[in-house]
């Protein structure tokens, strides 16, 4: 069963929950963002999530038999991370953790790589629309992607 939970609790970079979201995020990049695995070590990942997003975004977990297998963080309208582990991908996870962004926000933005065809399919579905395309010349890997949005 996917148990669903808000973090509302401070977890230090060499936590048990953060090495869990870190790897939730390496898999599921491994699987569709491969250029992305060299921007960052597990170290500054488990930094970053510890430091900065959990301090500063709301963040939902879906967890199978206590392991993190998702997760959402959003903040003032923006998704800035919805992964799910690819094991766990095409089962309602993503969906789940999206609602709950959209029923604390009347809009929705996020930014998408262009080449994750299929996250950019499953945010068409949620409702979501391209509004903007860049070349990637502002991001840190300087790939192309999109900013797409969603209005209730």
């Amino acid at each position: 069963m996917i148990a669903i939970r808000q973090i509302t609790q401070a977890h230090k970079p060499e936590s048990e929950f953060i090495r869990q979201i870190v790897d939730v995020f390496c898999a599921a990049r491994v699987a569709r963002l491969q250029f992305l695995m060299d921007v960052h070590n597990a170290e500054e990942d488990r930094r970053f999530f510890s430091t900065v997003v959990l301090p500063t975004k709301q963040v939902w977990v879906a967890e199978v038999d206590g392991q993190v297998v998702g997760f959402i963080a959003f903040a003032e309208r923006w998704v800035n991370h919805l992964y799910v582990t690819p094991a766990f991908q095409g089962r309602g996870i993503g969906t789940r953790l999206l609602a709950i962004a959209k029923k604390s926000n009347p809009t929705l933005q996020l930014w998408v790589f262009e080449s994750n065809e299929p996250a950019i399919a499953f945010y068409e579905r949620q409702g979501f629309r391209t509004v903007e395309r860049t070349d990637g010349s502002d991001n840190e890997v300087k790939m192309p992607d999109l900013r797409m949005a969603w209005r209730a």
